[in-house]
Formats: structure tokens, sequence, C-alpha cells
């Protein structure tokens, strides 16, 4: 083999030497996207599943009606309050990270879509509430103060997906690991 013959053999050399670090460099970035996302996902659940979350949720099912007056609402313990507060505040994350594609719409939706449809309007009302509470307490002048905005979003999102019209344990019932 003469000098130039082995000089294009070393530039091909090095060519598939770096097309083969663009390969394995993309295949990392995919692979690290699907771990973000899977523990993404996993944070999801803990948060979802807390025990102040879930009392949120319950509250507002067993003893928040649709049509409560802020003076009602007073008569909650401070407790509960806290549990439908937090509830609240991070649905309003969970809705900011989903916009900002922190987190899959489509797996923030397995999980909100139901409770919406359960708790969506009460959890309206007591936003509602939280706002009308904060104009009073601190005197909030401006008509358009927002407060768990971003949960009101995701509300809204959640309404403009299809109705579930199956039950996932029936839906996905031949589903084999």
């Amino acid at each position: 083999m003469n000098l130039e013959d082995a000089a294009n053999f070393g530039e091909l050399l090095g060519g598939l030497a770096i097309l083969g670090t663009l390969i394995f460099g993309i295949r990392q970035i995919v692979e690290l996207n699907k771990t973000k996302e899977k523990e993404a996902a996993r944070e999801l659940a803990n948060i979802f599943s807390s025990p102040m979350y879930q009392t949120g949720l319950s509250l507002l099912l067993n003893k928040f009606p649709e049509d409560i007056t802020i003076e009602e609402a007073a008569n909650f313990t401070r407790a509960e309050l806290d549990a439908m507060s937090y509830m609240a505040y991070n649905t309003n994350s969970v809705a900011m990270m989903t916009f900002d594609k922190q987190l899959s719409f489509t797996t923030v939706a397995r999980f909100m879509q139901p409770v919406n449809i359960m708790l969506g309007s009460r959890l309206r009302v007591f936003i509602a509430l939280v706002r009308e509470n904060a104009k009073i307490r601190i005197g909030v002048k401006q008509e358009d103060y927002q407060i768990f905005d971003w949960t009101i979003w995701l509300l809204d999102r959640m309404d403009e997906l299809p109705p579930l019209n199956t039950p996932a344990n029936v839906k996905f019932a031949d589903w084999k690991p």
C-alpha cells in the first residue's frame, strides 16, 4: 500500500469514527430523554399519590359542594384547607411543567383526565374561592389577578380531550408484558 492509499484509508477510518461517535451521541441523548420522561412520570405518580394530595381530592369529593360560598368554606379546618391548597398548588406546578414540555402531556392526561371528570368543576370552585379570599384579605385590586391560573389551563386542556369511554382494565385486557 502506498502512502496516498494509506492516507485515504486513514481519512476513511477517521470519518467512520466521527460518524460512529455521532450515532452513539444521538442514541445517548434519546436514552437520556426517555430516562428523564420515566423519572418525571414516577415523580408525578408520587405527587398524585401523596397523602396530602389524596386528602385534598377526598375533601373535594366528599365535603366540598359545587355551590359552596366563601362563608361556608371558612368552616373547613386549617388542615383541610392546606390539603386542598396543596393539591391545587401541585396541579398548578404540573400544569406549568407540562406547558414547558418538562412533562409529557400524554402522561399528565392519564393521571389528570379522570380527576378532572370527577372533580374538575369543584376544583374550579375552590380556585374561585381562593381568588376571592385573596382579593378580600390582601386587597388585590387587579381584576385580572390570577391564582392557580395554570391549574385552570390544565383543566381546560383536559376538557378538550375525547371522553374516556372504556376503562383501562377493559380497553387493555389483552395486553401482555
